[in-house]
């Protein structure tokens, strides 16, 4: 078949939808704002790159119509119901699938009246709705009034073929790398680097934990975050005088460096106010590492704290530094949490599995022969 993403290709998300259905022989499209090299993808750029304004949402959403009904796809899907879930929506064109991501319908929709009745029309277009989180469905169902049988819950789930336990070599190549010590307690904030995610307050967690064990270090991943942020952290971390105990990677890093990287932490801490359940919590699971996560109703779907993880106040440093303090002195929950974990995610989150049941999704709408192929 012949599908068309709207998504940014800096996205790692993104890039693992496109080369999954472009490795199955699929004809993948991927209209974007941003330039990325996808094996088996084409890139179809719109908006300009260093311009924010309404004229270029404008623009973007012109574009997008523009391009889909040039493509012609068999099917439409969009990813972020805010922005890319927008221009796909424009295009009035189907079948058409929003995949939502949790903060597009949690925060974005609360921050103004303007964004929710511009991410509801979205939503109301589609003609499925995809959220990964078991409790986005009554959410979606109360908050934008869409039908049950609209909703369409498919995990993401986690490449096991790449995302286990193992890269002994490789984790003492990056802990040499990194200039980090074999018996150092080592924690990764893995979020990619935005203010909104609270990661500031994962760093004035440090100076409490490295008081109580100096060889305690702290990692922190930009991804496909904010620069001007990173570089905030970084001179916050100078003036609180941490620097020795902090790491940061600026480089975006592969799905197998993200591996190695999960392997060779010891805990990592993810802690936003509003969420789906994030794919990285899952394979930082899979891969040993103590999942420590904000105190919010989503992560309770496969979490407990206290049982496979521990939950903490996002606002709270102090709170942060305690539970990473506990785990550093007991070394043994870590080999606990992680043989629960383990199950969890093979049990319920195989990525290769749920790809198919998108690909089965896909193949549902096209027979049911709803295109509309009228120009707009």
């Amino acid at each position: 078949m012949k599908i068309c993403f709207v998504g940014s290709a800096k996205s790692i998300h993104m890039q693992r939808w496109a080369k999954w259905f472009a490795e199955r022989g699929h004809e993948v499209h991927l209209i974007s704002p941003d330039d990325e090299n996808i094996e088996g993808v084409k890139i179809h750029l719109i908006g300009k790159k260093k311009e924010g304004s309404v004229t270029n949402f404008i623009r973007k959403m012109f574009q997008t119509r523009k391009l889909v009904w040039r493509i012609k796809p068999d099917i439409l899907h969009a990813h972020y119901a805010f922005g890319h879930g927008t221009f796909a929506a424009f295009a009035n064109y189907h079948p058409f699938v929003a995949s939502v991501y949790g903060s597009d319908v949690l925060r974005d929709a609360r921050e103004s009246m303007i964004k929710k009745i511009v991410i509801s029309q979205t939503l109301k277009r589609a003609d499925a709705v995809v959220p990964t989180a078991q409790f986005m469905k009554n959410y979606l169902q109360k908050e934008f009034k869409l039908p049950e049988n609209k909703i369409i819950r498919i995990p993401w789930g986690v490449d096991l073929k790449i995302f286990h336990r193992g890269y002994e070599r490789e984790v003492k190549e990056m802990k040499k790398r990194l200039s980090i010590g074999d018996n150092s307690f080592v924690i990764a904030s893995i979020k990619s680097m935005f203010p909104q995610w609270n990661i500031s307050n994962i760093l004035d967690a440090v100076p409490h934990v490295i008081k109580k064990y100096p060889d305690t270090i702290f990692i922190f991943i930009r991804g496909y975050g904010s620069k001007e942020f990173e570089n905030f952290l970084k001179n916050k971390a100078k003036i609180m005088g941490v620097e020795r105990n902090v790491r940061f990677i600026s480089r975006f890093l592969s799905p197998r460096d993200m591996a190695i990287l999960l392997n060779m932490v010891n805990a990592f801490v993810w802690i936003p106010k509003t969420d789906q359940f994030a794919n990285t919590i899952l394979e930082g699971m899979v891969c040993g590492a103590i999942p420590i996560v904000s105190n919010i109703e989503v992560y309770k779907q496969y979490l407990k704290d206290g049982e496979n993880s521990f939950f903490v106040n996002p606002d709270d440093p102090r709170d942060i530094a305690e539970k990473i303090i506990y785990c550093i002195e007991h070394p043994e929950i870590q080999e606990k949490f992680y043989n629960i974990n383990k199950r969890i995610v093979e049990t319920n989150e195989n990525w290769d599995k749920n790809a198919r049941r998108m690909e089965s999704l896909y193949e549902r709408l096209i027979n049911r022969g709803e295109r509309d192929w009228k120009n707009p």
